[in-house]
C-alpha cells in the first residue's frame, strides 16, 4: 500500500512517516512546487491512515480508531486547503469520503468517553455501576462495528483514488502559485473564518453549543493548516498552535459532554433502568453547563 501511494501520487517526490503517535505529516520545504506539497503532506498522512486500518484489521483496539479517525480530519483539512487548486465537486466529495469514514472510526470511542465521563467521579461510580455494564455492551458492539465497516470500505483504494485525481488534477493546471503565497493566503483564510466563529461565540454568553462547536471546528482547521505549512511560512507560529490546542482541549472537553448526553438520549431504553439513566443525563447536563461557562471565559481571554 505504501509504496503504490508514494509512486502514483508524487510522481518520483519520496515522502514517507515514523511510527509514532503524533500523526503529523513530514516537513514540506521552500524547495518545493505548491503540487509537491501536496504530495508530501497527502503521502504522509495517507500512509498513517492506511497503517492503522490495518493495524485494526489485525486487532481491536480502541487507540488506532482514534489515530485513524485523526489521520482521515487532517485529510480533510488538507483537502480543503487545496480546494482552490482541486475540482471543487471532487473535493467536497473526497472530503466527505474521509468524513464517513471518520465518523465510523469514531462510534466505539464516543461510548468510551462516556464511559470516562461516568466514572470520574469516585462518589457516583456506584450509582451508575448497572448502567456502566450497559455502556461496556454497547461499546463492544460499536467497536465490532467499527472494525467491520473500516474493513470493508476498501480504505487503501479510497485513499490511492483520491492522492491520484488530486495530483492529476494539480499537474493538469497551467499556472500554480509558489507554495509560500498559496500557503499564506489558505492559513490567512481559516484565520478569518476562526475569528468570525469566536466573535460569534464570544460577543453572546448566552450562545448554545452549537456557535461553540463551529469554533471548534474552525480551530481544529488552522491549527492542523499551520502544523502542515509552518516550514514555508514567514514569522513563528508556534505560540499561536499551542494557544489553539488548549482552547481545542477546553473545547473538546464540552464535545464530549455534549456527545455522550447525546448518546445516552439515544439510547436510553436499551441502557436499563430508566431512573439511572436520566440521573446519568441530568449529571452530564450540570457538567455541561459549568464548563460551558469555562469555555465562554477561555474565549474571552484567548482571542
Amino acid at each position: 500500500m505504501s509504496s503504490q501511494i508514494l509512486v502514483s501520487a508524487t510522481t518520483g517526490t519520496s515522502a514517507s512517516i515514523a511510527d509514532d503517535d503524533s500523526g503529523k505529516a513530514n516537513s514540506i520545504n521552500l524547495s518545493m512546487s505548491t503540487a509537491d506539497g501536496f504530495a508530501c503532506l497527502a503521502t504522509s498522512i495517507s500512509e498513517d491512515a492506511a497503517r492503522r486500518a490495518h493495524a485494526l484489521d489485525l486487532k481491536a483496539d480502541p487507540d488506532v480508531l482514534h489515530k485513524l479517525r485523526v489521520a482521515l480530519r487532517r485529510l480533510r483539512s488538507l483537502w480543503w486547503a487545496y480546494e482552490p487548486l482541486l475540482d471543487r465537486k471532487d473535493s467536497a466529495l473526497q472530503r466527505g469520503e474521509f468524513k464517513s469514514l471518520a465518523n465510523a472510526a469514531g462510534k466505539t470511542r464516543d461510548w468510551d468517553i462516556l464511559r470516562d465521563l461516568l466514572t470520574a467521579d469516585r462518589s457516583t461510580q456506584h450509582t451508575f455501576a448497572a448502567l456502566l455494564e450497559s455502556v461496556d455492551e454497547h461499546r463492544a458492539d460499536a467497536l465490532s462495528f467499527s472494525r467491520k465497516t473500516i474493513g470493508n470500505a476498501g480504505v487503501e483504494r479510497i485513499l490511492q483514488r483520491a492522492l491520484t485525481g488530486a495530483r492529476q488534477q494539480l499537474d493538469s493546471r497551467s499556472t500554480m502559485p509558489a507554495l509560500p503565497r498559496f500557503a499564506e493566503d489558505r492559513v490567512e483564510s481559516a484565520e478569518n473564518a476562526l475569528r468570525k466563529r469566536v466573535k460569534r461565540a464570544a460577543s453572546d454568553k448566552d450562545s448554545g453549543y452549537v456557535a461553540l462547536h463551529e469554533v471548534r471546528i474552525a480551530g481544529k482547521k488552522l491549527r492542523y493548516l499551520l502544523e502542515f505549512f509552518l516550514p514555508v511560512l514567514d514569522g513563528s507560529h508556534q505560540a499561536t498552535i499551542e494557544r489553539l490546542r488548549s482552547v481545542q482541549d477546553e473545547l473538546g472537553t464540552l464535545n464530549d459532554l455534549v456527545t455522550s448526553e447525546t448518546l445516552l438520549r439515544e439510547y436510553s431504553f436499551q441502557l436499563g433502568e430508566s431512573k439511572v439513566v436520566r440521573e446519568a443525563v441530568r449529571y452530564l447536563q450540570d457538567q455541561k453547563k459549568h464548563h460551558m461557562h469555562n469555555v465562554h471565559e477561555t474565549l474571552r481571554t484567548a482571542w
